[in-house]
């Protein structure tokens, strides 16, 4: 059975609606009368299926919507307008926002359950085949990095039993390649997971930490200032932003000695600095190290930071001095980070 969340504020479309699917016998449906209860009964359970009006009182269906997006909520999502035709953005808003279908009512009450009730096995249905896709690309990827490590071992025996200098050459590309394929394929299966969860608060030194510890943190002097305490509400992969920032400096960094990061205040928002001492970022690039296939830098790291860290609303930039040491620059949202009293 398909579980279902209508929101509405006309009470009668509510019960119209709840009696015309249910008496299907396909879909158990729950009812709100504002996004605000709506967002209290997410928090509580999750539904099949989403069934919002446009048009309510403080928060309207299509802010509802982009609410449960930010908050890592995907749940197929149905937005309904009145029976006056809308604005034509109304309807481009609520696509992009991430709704699968969206409806006008008709006069008639009973008139747009017919066509609903399709939208709605429709959504479920897509829902499922994208979740069965992404299981069906982690096997793939699974097996894929199996074959990759095994033409690798092969490479190393055929290495060990020839001295010719043209052939060990040949297998020396031959294994840059196989790191590409690997790194590439481990970044497919980042990206994927990138708002499978719901986000939530997260300590930024201990996560920090944590990332320094699964590289080569001998080769690092880590100084962390002002962060005990400070709390971010991002992606459960927050901890990916920092190991693959750090990673980035060990790649590119040239003779780096010192990697800093840094949190202060500025305005309402938070501004965390990621420092190090190495050789910096040419202006031309600043961009284009977040941008995929970039030659000069690893390119899928740093975007997937930015993609990660978009997520709730925070967003990175680089803006240090080429030749003295790359600089980037966090900027979270005032309801994106707190600070806790240190404990006694």
């Amino acid at each position: 059975m398909i579980s279902v969340l209508i929101v509405d504020d006309e009470p009668d479309l509510l019960e119209v609606a709840k009696l015309h699917l249910e008496r299907s016998g396909a879909f158990s449906v729950d009812t709100c009368r504002s996004a605000k209860s709506a967002l209290a009964a997410l928090a509580k359970q999750r539904y099949d299926a989403i069934i919002s009006d446009y048009d309510m009182p403080v928060m309207n269906g299509l802010d509802l919507l982009k609410e449960l997006r930010v908050l890592g909520d995907q749940t197929p999502f149905i937005i309904l307008t009145g029976t006056a035709p809308g604005p034509g953005d109304i309807v481009i808003d609520a696509l992009n926002a991430g709704a699968m279908f969206y409806l006008r009512k008709g006069k008639n009450l009973d008139a747009p359950f017919s066509d609903l009730t399709h939208k709605l096995h429709l959504a479920v249905q897509k829902q499922q085949s994208l979740c069965d896709m992404q299981r069906f690309a982690a096997i793939s990827r699974h097996d894929l990095l199996n074959k990759v490590a095994a033409l690798s071992g092969y490479g190393e025996l055929i290495q060990a039993h020839t001295d010719d200098p043209a052939i060990i050459d040949y297998l020396h590309k031959q294994q840059l390649i196989l790191i590409a394929i690997k790194e590439q394929v481990r970044f497919s299966g980042d990206y994927e997971e990138i708002g499978a969860r719901e986000p939530c608060w997260q300590p930024l030194a201990p996560v920090i930490r944590r990332a320094a510890s699964l590289l080569a943190a001998d080769m690092i002097t880590l100084l962390l200032e002002n962060l005990e305490g400070v709390e971010i509400f991002s992606d459960p992969l927050l901890l990916k932003v920092f190991y693959n920032l750090l990673d980035n400096t060990l790649r590119h960094g040239g003779h780096f000695t010192t990697v800093k990061i840094s949190a202060r205040k500025s305005g309402d928002d938070l501004l965390i600095v990621y420092e190090d001492d190495g050789a910096g970022i040419p202006a031309a690039e600043k961009e284009r190290i977040f941008v995929r296939g970039n030659k000069s830098t690893s390119g899928l790291g740093l975007l997937l930071v930015r993609e990660i860290l978009a997520t709730t609303g925070i967003s990175i930039r680089e803006t240090g001095v080429y030749g003295k040491g790359a600089r980037f620059e966090i900027s979270v949202p005032d309801v994106r980070y707190r600070l806790q009293e240190p404990s006694a």
